[in-house]
């Protein structure tokens, strides 16, 4: 999944980049996606983190609970 998260993260910086080139209304719109997709990847690789955590906690308080 990083290198998912990666791969996005620089498509992202080139629509950024592509915006710059294109000026005008375009910009502003290749700007707002480059925006929404950075967010998008970030708060989906923390819920991904967030989730392994959780997992991990919960194994470890299962695997105790079984006399692991």
């Amino acid at each position: 999944m990083k290198q998912l998260y990666d791969d996005l993260r620089q498509f992202a910086n080139e629509v950024y980049q592509l915006g710059y080139s294109l000026g005008g209304v375009a910009e502003r719109e290749c700007l707002d996606l480059s925006e929404r997709m950075l967010t998008a990847v970030n708060q989906a690789e923390a819920t991904a983190s967030l989730t392994a955590l959780l997992q991990h906690k919960y194994n470890l308080v299962d695997n105790r609970q079984h006399g692991h």
